[in-house]
C-alpha cells in the first residue's frame, strides 16, 4: 500500500508538472519530479516494489512526453536499479543529500534517455535539444526535490509500524 501511495503521489506530481511547466515554456529543461520519485523508491522501498513503482512512473512520463514508447519506462527502471545499487554507498538522511543524489541521478536518467534515442528512433526527435537540457534539468530537479522529499516522507511515515518492545 505504501508503494502504491508513493506512486500515486508521483503521478499527481507528474500531472502538476505537465500542467504548470509546459505552458510556462519549460520543455527542454524541466523539473523531472518523476526521477525524484524513482530515487525515493530506490532508497526507501523493497526492490520489486520500487521497480514496479518506477515502471509505472516511467510509463506515465512516456505517455505525456510524446517521445518514442518505452523510452522513459526503460530509463526509469534502469535509473531505479542504479540508484538501488548505489544506496548502500550513499547515505541519504536529509533533504540536502537527497537533492544532491537526485540531481546526479537525473543527469544519468536524461543521458540514458538520450542514448536510447540513438538506437532507433525517428529523426523528428531532437537529440541535440535533449542533450542540451541535461544539465539545466538536473539542476532544476535538484532544486525541486526537497519538496518531493517532504511529501513522500510524510506518506511513508503514515505507513510505518510502531516499534514494540518485548515487554510492551
Amino acid at each position: 500500500m505504501k508503494v502504491a501511495s508513493i506512486t500515486l503521489a508521483g503521478l499527481v506530481l507528474l500531472a502538476l508538472e505537465c500542467a504548470l511547466l509546459r505552458p510556462m515554456g519549460f520543455s527542454v529543461a524541466r523539473f523531472d519530479l518523476e526521477v525524484a520519485v524513482v530515487v525515493f523508491l530506490a532508497i526507501n522501498c523493497q526492490t520489486l516494489e520500487g521497480a514496479l513503482g518506477s515502471f509505472v512512473a516511467g510509463y506515465m512520463l512516456d505517455a505525456v512526453s510524446g517521445l518514442p514508447s518505452g523510452l522513459y519506462v526503460f530509463s526509469s527502471v534502469l535509473t531505479f536499479l542504479i540508484a538501488r545499487l548505489a544506496s548502500p554507498f550513499v547515505e541519504v538522511r536529509g533533504v540536502l543529500s537527497f537533492a544532491a543524489l537526485v540531481g546526479g541521478m537525473d543527469a544519468l536518467h536524461n543521458l540514458l534517455a538520450w542514448a536510447l534515442t540513438l538506437v532507433g528512433t525517428p529523426e523528428e526527435v531532437s537529440r541535440s535539444a535533449m542533450l542540451s537540457g541535461v544539465l539545466p534539468s538536473s539542476v532544476l530537479t535538484a532544486l525541486a526535490s526537497p519538496l518531493v522529499w517532504l511529501l513522500l516522507s510524510r506518506i511513508e511515515s503514515a505507513f510505518k509500524k510502531p516499534e514494540t518492545g518485548l515487554l510492551s
